[in-house]
């Protein structure tokens, strides 16, 4: 085998590699519209319980009607919550 077959086989390998950016960015992307609908989702829960109930978590019915008001269908509800409300779900006692 000579050095011209060599540099040619591994040229055409070299080539045959997926572009694994592309599949992050998809992946990234999937990722998000998934989180944004399972946020929307937990939002019409919470829009669903009574203002006592919502008192007990640090919201009010207003907090809520402006994340469900004031989003697109594919912007995330939570960043319009308090951000002592947002940061509770994350926390495991």
């Amino acid at each position: 085998m000579s050095t011209t077959e060599r540099m040619t086989s591994r040229a055409i390998a070299a080539r045959r590699t997926p572009d694994l950016g592309l599949l992050t960015d998809v992946i990234a992307a999937a990722t998000n519209v998934l989180r944004v609908f399972r946020n929307r989702k937990a939002l019409n829960q919470l829009s669903e319980l009574e203002d006592h109930q919502l008192a007990d978590i640090g919201l009010t019915r207003r907090d809520v009607d402006i994340a469900m008001n004031q989003t697109g269908a594919f912007d995330d509800p939570f960043k319009l919550l308090p951000a002592h409300v947002r940061g509770k779900g994350r926390r495991r006692s």
